[in-house]
């Protein structure tokens, strides 16, 4: 009977792989690994409808608390909201995270208070930071669609993520707070809309460089040991048979 000593096999790199599995075993793994573009993807490999209404309500109720963790100024409260949107896109990827977005504004739409100030409703949409809940949106789609595309791992790319992303919002923020304040100038626009957001945009920015860099790794080093694992176990019984 063979004992075999799972401590350390999340070590062994594609080298030995390749050393003690046949080719196409291999290839499976690489394949598995390489389908997995989100974090999402990467710790929950046997996924469904309900893991993914579960995970998505979790992630509205987080992006309800981090939208009332403010600074309350006018028209416009500075918030950690954005850095959940960021974080949520990173998670789950472009489609699943334009979709959990979009359930968080319905459930604001519907009388829920998950936007900051504990809001709610269709006011809140028409209202100043009405742009902004909108682009948050095209924000996770487009930020997820890169994550899927392979950015996002270092901090380089997550800075360029981040920045795309920020620029994504305060397109759709700014022309937003320009038509609900009317015929009012580029500077004054700024000033409400953007220049009070510079230093809080820059700590996200800084906590995403920081944090995401970890929960990647934390997410390969989690696939890659039961995937190291598994395809051991196959070769032992492969030996057995």
């Amino acid at each position: 009977m063979f004992f075999i000593d799972f401590k350390n096999i999340w070590k062994l790199k594609a080298q030995v792989l390749i050393k003690y599995l046949n080719r196409d075993r291999f290839l499976i793994v690489m394949q598995y690994i390489q389908e997995n573009k989100t974090l999402y993807g990467t710790f929950f490999k046997y996924r469904n409808l309900l893991t993914d209404i579960c995970l998505m309500g979790l992630a509205v109720a987080l992006l309800a608390l981090f939208a009332n963790i403010r600074i309350p100024l006018w028209p416009v409260p500075i918030t950690m909201q954005t850095f959940g949107v960021f974080l949520i896109a990173f998670f789950f990827g472009s489609k699943r995270g334009f979709t959990t977005i979009l359930l968080y504004i319905l459930t604001g739409l519907v009388g829920f208070g998950v936007f900051a100030g504990y809001k709610s409703g269709i006011a809140t949409t028409l209202g100043p930071t009405g742009g902004y809940i909108i682009g948050f949106l095209a924000m996770a789609y487009f930020v997820g669609l890169m994550i899927e595309k392979g950015y996002g791992r270092t901090k380089k790319s997550i800075l360029l993520c981040m920045i795309i992303g920020t620029a994504i919002l305060y397109i759709f923020g700014l022309t937003g707070l320009w038509i609900y304040m009317g015929n009012i100038g580029l500077l004054k626009l700024l000033s409400y809309g953007f220049f009070p957001f510079i230093i809080g945009d820059s700590i996200k920015i800084a906590m995403a460089i920081g944090l995401f860099p970890y929960l990647w790794k934390a997410g390969e080093k989690y696939s890659l040991k039961k995937l190291y694992r598994k395809a051991i176990i196959d070769h032992y019984e492969n030996l057995l048979q």
